[in-house]
C-alpha cells in the first residue's frame, strides 16, 4: 500500500540518520581491529617458523581480510543511509510545501510524490541487497565490499552540483547538506570535495587530510610518497605564533607529479588573502619545502603590518603541472592549462569567505607562475583578485598591464637587476635569429639586452619594463648569485613592499 501525501510530509528520517552514524562508528572499529590483527601478525616476525606457523599466518590473514571487508561494507552502508536520509528529508519537505500551499495543485503534488517513491524504492533495494549479503556471507568478501563502497561513493558523487557549477552554487549546495551528510562525505569520500571550489576551507582541509593519509598508505611510487609525507609533516609542524595550516587540495592520480595547495591562516576568516603560484621546476615536495616557506614568509610579513582586526592568509598554489625545464618551459601550454583552475580557486575563496565583506585578494606569480596568473587574468571575466603581483616574470602574454583586467595601478612587478629571466632572456624572434646565425642559446643569456630589445620578453612585454605599465616593487639580486630566487626571502625589499600591497596597497 502506497503512503499517503500526509504521511510522506510527516516522514521522520532521524532513525535512518542515526543508523548511518552507528554504521560509520562500527566501520571505524572494524578498521581498528584489522590493524590490531595485522600488528599481531607482524609481531611474530621470524620467531615462529614451520608448518604450524604458516597455517596460523594464513588464518590470521584471512581474519584480517574479513575484518577489512566488513569495515568497508559498514562504511558503504553508512554512506547509503546518510545519503538516503538526506534525500528523503528533501522529498518530504517538497510534499509538505505543496500541501501547505493547498492541495489544488495536483500536478505539483504528483511530481513530489513520484520523487518520494523513486527515492524510497532505491533505498529499499540497496538495504535489501545489503541484508542479503550479510545473510549469505558475501559481505565478508573483500572485492564485493570494495565494489559496494565504490557504488556508495558514486551515489554521493551523483548528488554533487553539476560540472560547471560556480563556486557560489557549490557553496550553497554544501550548506544544504545536513551535518551528518557533510561529516560522512569528508570521512568516506574526501576525494569528491577536497579540491572543489566553493567548499569552505576548513571542510576542504579535513577532507584532504583524510585523503592525504590514504595516498601515503597506498602510493607505491617512492619519491611521490616521500613528497606526500613531507606535506603531512608540514601540516603537523607547529611553532609559537604560527598561523594554522590548511590543506586545500591534494592529489596524484592522473595529475603528473601531483597537486597540493597549502594555506597559512584560514582564507575564509581572513581580510587579506595572497595566493602565490610558483614556477618552472616546482615539485610536490617544494610545496612542503621552499615554496611553502615563501608563502609563510608572505603571511608573516603581511601579518606584521596588519592590525589584529584584519587577519591574513597566504596560500601556495600548486594546482597545475609546471614544466620541469626546457623545452616545456618555452611554451605557454602548461600555464594556459592551469589558468582556469587558478581562476576557479580564487572565485572559491571569494564565495566562502565568512567575514561578511569580500577579502582583499592578491594574486602573486613567480617566474613561469606569473605567466599562469597573467593567462588566468586574460580569460573571459578575469580573476577575482584586487591586485596582481608579477615576480621575476618572463611575461604574461599581454602587451600592456590593462589587459590583465585590474583597476589602474593594481598590477605590480619586480625584477632584480641581474635576474636572467627578466633581464637577459631574449624574446623568441631574437633567439631564433641568433640560432639561424649560428650562435648557441647559452651564449645569449649572459649578454645584457640592449634598449631596443628590452621591452620584448619571452611571453609578451616584460612586466618590469615601463612600456608594460605596471607599478614597480624594489628588488635586489640576493646574496648567492641567483637573483631569480630571492624575491620572497625574509628581510628582502621585495617582500616588505609586497606585504604592503597585500594588506593596504599604497595609493
Amino acid at each position: 500500500m502506497s503512503p499517503l501525501p500526509g504521511q510522506v510530509a510527516e516522514l521522520q528520517v532521524g532513525a535512518m540518520a542515526s543508523a548511518g552514524r552507528a554504521c560509520d562508528a562500527l566501520a571505524r572499529e572494524l578498521a581498528e581491529q584489522a590493524a590490531v590483527v595485522s600488528g599481531a601478525r607482524c609481531a611474530t616476525g621470524e620467531a615462529w617458523q614451520g608448518e604450524a606457523a604458516f597455517r596460523a599466518g594464513l588464518a590470521v590473514d584471512a581474519d584480517r581480510l574479513r575484518l577489512i571487508a566488513a569495515g568497508e561494507q559498514m562504511q558503504g552502508l553508512a554512506v547509503l543511509l546518510t545519503q538516503y536520509a538526506e534525500e528523503l528529508r528533501e522529498t518530504s519537505g517538497a510534499v509538505r510545501a505543496v500541501l501547505h500551499n493547498g492541495d489544488s495543485n495536483v500536478a505539483a503534488l504528483a511530481v513530489a510524490m513520484a520523487k518520494a517513491a523513486e527515492v524510497d524504492g532505491r533505498c529499499a533495494a540497496e538495504l535489501l541487497r545489503s541484508a542479503a549479503q550479510a545473510r549469505d556471507g558475501s559481505a565478508l568478501d573483500l572485492p564485493t565490499a570494495t565494489t559496494q563502497l565504490a557504488s556508495a561513493t558514486a551515489l554521493v558523487a551523483g548528488s554533487l552540483p553539476p560540472r560547471g557549477s560556480s563556486p557560489a552554487q557549490v557553496r550553497d549546495w554544501w550548506r544544504r547538506r545536513s551535518a551528518d551528510e557533510r561529516r560522512m562525505i569528508i570521512a568516506d569520500a574526501p576525494q569528491l570535495i577536497g579540491s572543489l571550489d566553493g567548499i569552505p576551507c576548513a571542510d576542504r582541509d579535513r577532507a584532504n587530510r583524510v585523503l592525504l593519509d590514504r595516498l601515503i598508505d597506498t602510493d607505491g611510487e617512492v619519491s611521490r610518497r616521500a613528497a606526500l609525507t613531507a606535506v603531512r609533516e608540514r601540516l603537523r609542524y607547529r611553532r609559537d605564533g604560527a598561523p594554522s595550516t590548511l590543506l586545500l587540495s591534494i592529489g596524484v592520480e592522473g595529475q603528473g607529479q601531483g597537486r597540493a595547495v597549502l594555506a597559512f591562516g584560514d582564507p575564509d576568516r581572513a581580510a587579506d588573502v595572497a595566493v602565490y603560484v610558483p614556477g618552472m621546476g616546482t615539485t610536490l615536495a617544494d610545496v612542503a619545502g621552499k615554496d611553502g616557506a615563501r608563502a609563510l614568509a608572505v603571511h608573516d610579513a603581511a601579518a606584521a603590518l596588519a592590525p589584529r582586526s584584519r587577519p591574513t592568509s597566504s596560500v601556495v598554489w600548486l594546482g597545475y603541472d609546471p614544466p620541469s625545464g626546457f623545452p616545456e618551459g618555452a611554451s605557454p601550454a602548461r600555464a594556459v592549462a592551469g589558468a582556469a583552475r587558478y581562476g576557479g580557486f580564487l572565485a572559491g575563496l571569494r564565495a566562502t569567505n565568512a567575514r561578511g565583506t569580500p577579502p582583499h585578494l592578491t594574486a602573486i606569480g613567480h617566474s613561469y607562475g606569473s605567466l599562469l596568473v597573467g593567462k588566468a587574468a586574460q580569460r573571459p571575466g578575469g580573476i577575482a583578485a584586487d591586485e596582481i603581483v608579477l615576480l621575476g616574470s618572463p611575461g604574461t602574454g599581454a602587451v600592456r598591464a590593462e589587459q590583465l583586467g585590474m583597476e589602474p595601478g593594481h598590477v605590480w612587478a619586480a625584477a632584480a637587476p641581474d635576474d636572467p629571466v627578466t633581464e637577459r632572456l631574449p624574446a623568441p624572434p631574437r633567439l631564433l635569429a641568433s640560432l639561424l646565425a649560428g650562435h648557441a642559446p647559452a651564449a645569449l643569456l649572459p649578454v645584457q639586452l640592449g634598449a631596443a630589445h628590452r621591452a620584448r620578453g619571452w611571453f609578451g612585454t616584460r612586466p618590469a619594463d615601463p612600456a608594460f605599465g605596471a607599478r614597480l616593487l624594489p628588488a635586489e639580486d640576493g646574496p648567492d648569485g641567483n637573483p631569480h630566487s630571492h624575491y620572497l626571502d625574509p628581510g628582502s625589499p621585495t617582500l616588505a613592499a609586497l606585504a604592503a600591497v597585500v594588506t593596504a596597497p599604497p595609493p
